[in-house]
């Protein structure tokens, strides 16, 4: 499902080099980590068991690629990378990623709230509420703390608008990639 989804926007291209395989590992080190720290949510298909949409969230004191379970996520998308990439994962886009967090949510509050890392419906179920349901299931039992999400894709902010949450700044932080003519756009969103 996520191949099909997201294999030709900016992000996934600029953090994998445009590498097919790397993108795969990509994904993978965020299911893994979803797993080990987080929780993921899905929709299947009753019949035949298909997943028709999912969500992975990190709960409050919770995120991606924690130092307790860091290699076993990422060691495998680190390994696929090009050395010049790798060195711009480490020294650029992790430091500038936390540094957004931080200026965008303030000090400590994504790591208080629940965060939305990634959430993805097949294009043939798209509209029917499924992506909304996910959210909604997180939105019923978080209590008082809040929910948040950082978004790539300039298409998906009317979307998570409707579901609830507000840009923090309408400007995009734009993140430069390792290679020409690579880079993206991200807005922090939290909820209202």
């Amino acid at each position: 499902m996520v191949k099909d989804e997201s294999a030709t926007d900016d992000f996934a291209r600029t953090l994998t080099g445009g590498k097919t395989e790397a993108y795969h590992h990509l994904n993978r080190s965020v299911v893994v980590s979803g797993f080990l720290s987080g929780e993921v949510y899905v929709v299947e298909e009753a019949t035949k068991g298909k997943v028709l949409a999912s969500a992975i969230w990190f709960p409050p004191n919770r995120e991606l690629y924690e130092d307790t379970e860091k290699g076993k996520a990422v060691k495998p998308l680190m390994a696929s990378l090009s050395s010049e990439l790798d060195e711009w994962w480490c020294t650029r886009f992790l430091p500038e990623y936390a540094a957004f967090s931080e200026n965008e949510f303030g000090e400590g509050v994504k790591k208080e709230a629940w965060h939305l890392q990634w959430i993805g419906t097949r294009k043939s179920h798209r509209g029917r509420g499924l992506a909304a349901m996910l959210i909604d299931v997180i939105r019923d039992k978080k209590g008082d703390a809040k929910m948040c999400l950082e978004v790539e894709i300039p298409e998906n902010l009317v979307f998570y608008q409707r579901c609830g949450f507000e840009t923090l700044n309408e400007e995009a932080h734009y993140f430069e990639g390792c290679h020409e003519k690579s880079g993206f756009p991200v807005w922090a969103m939290m909820s209202k």
